[in-house]
């Protein structure tokens, strides 16, 4: 039951198998399908309301090429990838190494107003493993990177996917995929 009107509630369709991987590319790539009927983070049309506020948390599998070129993550909301409504971390360098890694992403969507113009206030964080960027500079990333308050453009009247985004500044081979994909209504 409900603790009152405020309540945390997963949001189905649940997935019970890893999502198909994806392939880095030089553009915002969204590391799973948006915008199709089964999405694990579909939102349909109209669901925002003043306040209302997502939480998307992802287990990421990603394996990487041996390649130094950088690498930049997001956060965002649309219908395809590199959607204008999205917020991205700090550019890094990645080490080279061929390996699997595993991280964890999380972000929060914060509905500040409806409509075909409505506004989407994003921010997140990710922990990069060691070994896939250096330990210098692999202490937590945030989304947006500067730190201030990022409220983007979502027509809110049309159904939408809310997603993680990865890219290499340089065409790669690393192959990246959910494998476990959890959205939460918060209220």
């Amino acid at each position: 039951m409900a603790d009152g009107i405020y309540y945390r509630d997963s949001k189905p369709p649940f997935r019970v198998a890893d999502d198909a991987g994806i392939t880095a590319t030089t553009t915002m790539k969204a590391l799973w399908a948006p915008a199709v009927s089964n999405s694990p983070t579909l939102i349909p049309a109209n669901y925002f309301t003043v306040g209302k506020i997502l939480k998307l948390t992802a287990n990421i599998k990603h394996t990487a090429v041996a390649n130094t070129n950088n690498i930049t993550w997001g956060f965002g909301l649309g219908t395809a990838d590199a959607a204008a409504c999205h917020v991205t971390t700090a550019t890094v360098a990645a080490l080279s190494s061929t390996t699997v890694f595993d991280y964890v992403m999380q972000g929060w969507a914060t509905c500040r107003s409806t409509g075909t113009a409505g506004t989407i206030s994003l921010f997140g964080f990710m922990n990069p493993p060691v070994g896939l960027v250096a330990s210098t500079v692999a202490t937590g990333f945030s989304f947006p990177s500067a730190g201030v308050t990022v409220v983007s453009t979502l027509d809110t009247t049309a159904a939408t996917t809310i997603w993680f985004e990865f890219q290499r500044a340089t065409a790669g081979a690393d192959t990246i995929l959910a494998t476990n994909i959890i959205l939460e209504a918060l209220n």
